[in-house]
């Protein structure tokens, strides 16, 4: 618990210290005012709907993953349990808070909390490897175009990184020597736990055709939600060109990716001071691409209330198709 709070602390004051860097180096709080003071209300809704529809995708690419490995429960169930995931990764103080709710939830129904978590991962991985491929190709059209883009090296780390992981834990071969390291090192109990993990990612090695399937859905559900943030800059009068909005698809996977590491609350202070760093590249002021990325951030927010209704409701908790759910546990 100490660590968990020092930690806390620690993305608290990362926070404080980019916003008060922001607002006393870069611009005003006034001026974003500004930005945000003549909003398109029709586009905005549509901003809204477009990430709604990307988080009833993203639902379905969990529950995918979830019934490639033996879970019955009912999708209406699982797209709540993910809806629910949504409200907790924004209104903890941790972008993961959500994927903790979801894997103890439905690991205490199914009675299989490993399978679960492995699912869990298998998605967040999956997402941001369809990110980070989704910004790599919007860079090469970028370029081919000669339109400006920040420093986009992270992406190419981004990507082998993502890959590696997916490789050691779909990899027969690689996965394999790991027990046998960690056991050299006398890391028996690290050993026995990843052991655990091989067999429960085996199961998706027979189906690496289906995984790519379920990975060309993954880029249109990340399309989508960088579609979102050309709806919202519409939505605040900013007028974007066709080079703009691809380099739109460059700029918000970076921030995406950014935001998703753990260094400040829910990403507090590092979305605005990479927007109001970053997007000037795409000729967006400084103002106009926090107060942008803010709108964003607020739909996104504003949606997942719908999990919090979700949560205090628990309808559909409890019920499984076809059958019994105890006789799917066990595995």
């Amino acid at each position: 618990m100490t660590r968990q709070i020092v930690s806390l602390l620690l993305k608290l004051m990362v926070s404080i210290a980019l916003l008060t860097w922001l607002f006393s180096a870069r611009l005003s709080p006034a001026e974003i005012r500004a930005a945000m003071a003549a909003p398109r209300w029709d586009w905005l809704a549509a901003a809204f709907l477009t990430y709604a529809i990307s988080a009833l995708g993203g639902g379905w690419q969990w529950i995918w993953l979830l019934r490639a490995v033996g879970v019955r429960a009912e999708s209406r169930e699982l797209q709540r349990l993910y809806h629910v995931g949504l409200f907790f990764n924004n209104f903890f103080p941790a972008n993961v808070g959500g994927d903790a709710v979801k894997i103890f939830d439905l690991g205490r129904q199914e009675g299989r909390p490993l399978r679960i978590f492995c699912a869990t991962l298998m998605d967040r991985l999956i997402g941001l490897t369809s990110l980070t491929l989704l910004a790599l190709l919007a860079t090469a059209v970028a370029t081919v175009r000669l339109a400006a883009l920040p420093p986009v090296y992270p992406l190419f780390v981004a990507m082998l990184l993502w890959l590696a992981l997916l490789a050691v834990l779909l990899s027969r071969r690689v996965s394999a020597r790991l027990p046998a390291l960690l056991r050299a090192l006398r890391w028996r109990a690290a050993a026995t736990s990843v052991e655990q993990l091989r067999a429960e990612f085996a199961l998706y090695r027979p189906r690496l055709r289906w995984l790519a399937g379920l990975f060309a859905f993954a880029l249109l559900v990340q399309a989508l939600r960088v579609a979102t943030h050309l709806l919202v800059a519409r939505g605040l009068g900013i007028p974007l060109s066709g080079v703009q909005a691809l380099q739109f698809f460059v700029l918000v996977p970076l921030l995406g990716i950014l935001v998703a590491l753990p260094l400040s609350v829910n990403g507090i202070g590092l979305r605005e001071s990479f927007s109001a760093l970053t997007f000037t590249t795409a000729g967006i002021a400084a103002p106009s691409a926090v107060a942008m990325e803010l709108a964003a951030f607020v739909v996104q927010v504003t949606y997942s209330l719908a999990g919090g209704v979700l949560f205090l409701s628990g309808r559909g908790r409890g019920r499984v198709e076809g059958g019994d759910r105890a006789s799917g546990a066990g595995a």
